[in-house]
């Protein structure tokens, strides 16, 4: 079950990058590489990484703004929250 949701995900993430990408014809396996690269990375470092400013922020608000660099949007603004 698991090897064919595997092959399923590699086999649409190169027709993506095929799509996408036409002219480079080495992307799909460069991906393919970074992402084994990726799996080895720790859980817990990642979510220090980017998750420890989330515990420094005072609400989730102060969060996004920062994680977007300070930009907001109208759906953060009061008037357009969906209770």
């Amino acid at each position: 079950m698991a090897d064919a949701v595997n092959t399923e995900a590699r086999q649409r993430l190169k027709d993506v990058v095929q799509r996408s990408h036409p002219t480079e014809k080495l992307r799909y396996s460069t991906l393919l590489l970074a992402l084994h690269t990726l799996f080895g990375i720790n859980c817990a470092m990642l979510q220090k990484l980017f998750f420890s400013p989330m515990h420094r922020a005072s609400n989730i608000d102060e969060f996004v703004s920062n994680a977007l660099g300070g930009q907001t949007s109208a759906a953060s603004d009061d008037s357009t929250m969906v209770e």
